[in-house]
């Protein structure tokens, strides 16, 4: 789910798996004291903590490994306390996009579901509402307490990943298919707004019910609108509008560079005989002539770099660095079409 790397998706490298580089939030060491004082056990804290980074992984390899076979692929994963915050990138079939998305909440609730056929139903009904806490029973054999709470652990990722407002998988889903029926601006726009409202009433409500789970759930969706719209509202306001470019028929890079082209001028490029202001005026002419030289070679090789990126992995890949790029040269291909 979000590509830039700020104070609310910083996280620690995992090393790799599955060829995907891992990295857990910042977020999950608070979680695990959280749980830990909540269950005032720090052995069933250390097995809750176990469990639920275990479904996370299981969570986000479904992700991976669905995206995959459908052409896409995942670049990072992104663990924190209900999921992940990294998206797969596609070709733009929204029929894969719906598989790859819906693939980690389906691997939580089969998990929920191969627990639950392993106890009682006297000790399901408890664990229902997610809001009333993991109860514990007194003399409970350790296996039969790590299965109550894989399922209790799962069943909330399910839950919550099905909430339909990013970062939630239910939430990018529908984001996705709003931006292949009406312009991108628009959706993103509406799925801004519905996550500040969801936000905002989690966390009225969870105030008035005393729930804080609730309200840091609510909270943590509340602040990560707010920077999704900063970052987009930026993006958008900073650059012009690419969708009319086909980037389906992209430039070759010999047209790359004659986007570049400096105008014309009468420089023949012969060192004036007399004048030492006319030396100067040439020498500091030719090192900016090499330093556009230059500079369009790196954006040229930035360029391959771009468009190979947009093919492969679609344009939700793009960081908003790249866009500008995409910006500036396919403005100045309008411009040679037009002059």
């Amino acid at each position: 789910m979000y590509a830039t790397d700020t104070i609310l998706t910083f996280g620690f490298p995992l090393g790799r798996l599955c060829g995907t580089r891992f990295r857990i939030s910042f977020l999950m060491p608070l979680a695990a004291i959280a749980l830990i004082w909540r269950l005032q056990s720090v052995e069933l804290g250390v097995m809750a903590v176990g469990i639920l980074i275990f479904s996370l992984i299981a969570h986000e390899l479904a992700h991976l490994l669905v995206a995959r076979s459908s052409g896409a692929d995942m670049d990072e994963i992104r663990l924190w306390p209900l999921g992940g915050l990294a998206e797969p990138f596609g070709r733009g079939y929204f029929r894969d996009h719906a598989r790859t998305m819906l693939a980690g909440p389906a691997i939580n609730l089969l998990l929920a579901i191969s627990c639950m056929l392993a106890l009682p139903a006297a000790y399901l009904f408890p664990m229902l509402n997610p809001f009333d806490g993991f109860p514990l029973i007194a003399g409970e054999p350790m296996l039969t307490t790590a299965c109550r709470m894989a399922f209790f652990l799962n069943i909330i990722l399910f839950a919550v990943n099905m909430i339909p407002v990013t970062p939630f998988d239910a939430g990018v889903l529908l984001r996705t298919y709003m931006i292949t029926k009406f312009a991108e601006v628009e959706s993103r726009d509406l799925m801004i707004r519905l996550g500040l409202i969801t936000g905002i009433l989690g966390m009225l409500i969870g105030f008035v019910f005393d729930v804080s789970t609730l309200v840091a759930i609510s909270a943590f969706v509340l602040v990560l609108q707010i920077h999704d719209s900063q970052r987009w509202y930026e993006t958008v306001n900073d650059a012009d509008d690419f969708s009319e470019y086909d980037f389906s028929d992209a430039p070759s890079t010999e047209e790359f560079y004659a986007a570049f082209d400096p105008e014309d001028s009468s420089y023949d490029g012969a060192p004036p005989q007399t004048e030492v202001l006319d030396r100067w005026r040439d020498r500091r002419e030719q090192e900016r002539l090499q330093q556009e030289e230059d500079e369009r070679e790196r954006e040229a090789a930035e360029m391959d770099d771009v468009l190979q990126k947009l093919h492969v992995h679609g344009r939700e890949s793009l960081n908003s660095r790249e866009i500008h790029l995409l910006n500036r040269v396919s403005d100045r291909l309008r411009n040679r079409q037009q002059h």
